[in-house]
């Protein structure tokens, strides 16, 4: 079988993985113009309907116009810059910074000032809208960018991801709640780790089982790669082993139409989105860069309604951040895979200042190393 990858090969240099000049570049060149999951289309039902985010040094939020569309704007009042909305609502009309009572109008525009003469004479409104930036919609989920005049683009990036589908109507999903993961490491160490096919049957034995690179196949799609399991009877389905330790952590009925569809476990929207379809639910993890060796991984569940006790150990209490620090026993004990991951990364993050550190050959092939090199091509470019 043809490989849909080039020869794997190392292209980043380790200083590019703890360098607090080339994370700047990054933020400046990548992150500052790239696209990330905000939340779920069924969260902005009804016109007014909003739902803030911070991503990077951006804090943003997505509202439903009176129309019918969305738009998306830099939650930041241009008068003082106080934060205009807060967590998740319905404006009831009007935007309104809860400082000196600015309002806005859907559009952005500064629609009333108090005691705008008497303070200010007349302002130019027209040059005091909110900051825009831009939002796109694939298959149920809202994408930010904090990019002005980008809406435009998102079908450029989103690309053929409608060949690689899941069969998930996410306006019937309950959201099931979220978990943040801190780990001491350079955000792109943590990405190559999850398209890394090659690690799966021997760090994780005993989370994952023996899913061994033949038994796994990623495929490139523009930017992203998304992740099947051939298991069963060489047929790229999502209901893996994989998905399945996914079930047996949130405790989800199986999601009706979905438990045969042909479809990924793992889609990696590029640079910080992480999209697990499974059978049992639908979970979304958001990379976020907090410097060059810090990275937050802030993930979301939904699945159908399900009461099943939750009583497996690992669960951490329902702990609103997840640091190994913090775990009482070795992660390799842990019975999750996520934080076998974690340890994983945080390792290699210390060692990757030694004069000896170096990455040798990469294992090749679709379902083992391959992934990473693409990746690396992909984080160059976007750096010119």
């Amino acid at each position: 079988m043809t490989s849909l990858f080039k020869t794997p090969k190392q292209l980043l240099k380790p200083q590019d993985y703890y360098s607090d000049e080339w994370f700047q570049r990054e933020k400046r060149d990548l992150f500052d113009v790239s696209w990330v999951y905000a939340c779920n289309e069924s969260a902005l039902k009804e016109p007014g309907d909003f739902v803030t985010l911070k991503f990077m040094d951006h804090p943003l939020f997505v509202v439903r116009e009176v129309n019918g569309g969305l738009r998306a704007y830099h939650n930041i009042c241009r008068h003082r810059g106080c934060q205009v909305l807060e967590g998740a609502g319905n404006t009831a009309g009007a935007i309104v910074c809860p400082y000196h009572r600015w309002t806005y109008e859907s559009d952005g525009s500064l629609r009333g000032v108090p005691n705008e003469i008497e303070c200010f004479d007349e302002l130019d409104r027209e040059s005091l809208s909110l900051h825009p930036a831009s939002v796109g919609v694939y298959a149920g989920m809202v994408f930010v960018n904090p990019s002005p005049q980008r809406d435009s683009e998102f079908e450029d990036w989103i690309g053929s991801m409608n060949d690689h589908a899941w069969p998930h109507d996410l306006s019937s999903l309950r959201y099931k709640g979220s978990v943040s993961y801190e780990m001491q490491c350079n955000w792109k160490l943590f990405y190559e780790n999850a398209v890394d096919g090659y690690h799966l049957g021997y760090l994780h034995d005993r989370t994952l089982g023996k899913v061994y690179p033949s038994k796994n196949v990623w495929e490139p799609v523009g930017d992203h790669v998304v992740w099947y399991s051939t298991e069963q009877d060489g047929k790229k389905k999502s209901n893996t082993l994989l998905t399945s330790k996914l079930s047996e952590t949130y405790g989800s009925k199986m999601i009706p139409g979905a438990e045969m569809a042909d479809y990924p476990g793992v889609v990696m929207l590029f640079p910080l989105t992480i999209v697990s379809p499974s059978p049992w639910g639908f979970y979304v993890s958001v990379l976020e860069p907090a410097g060059p060796e810090l990275t937050f991984m802030h993930s979301h569940s939904f699945g159908e309604k399900d009461e099943k006790a939750r009583d497996r150990a690992w669960i951490l209490d329902e702990a609103d951040i997840v640091r190994l620090s913090d775990l009482e026993t070795h992660p390799l004990e842990s019975g999750n895979f996520q934080i076998e991951d974690m340890w994983i990364v945080e390792k290699i993050q210390r060692n990757i200042r030694s004069p000896h550190y170096q990455v040798g050959p990469l294992a090749r092939g679709d379902g083992a190393e391959s992934p990473l090199t693409h990746f690396q091509e992909t984080v160059l470019r976007h750096m010119n």
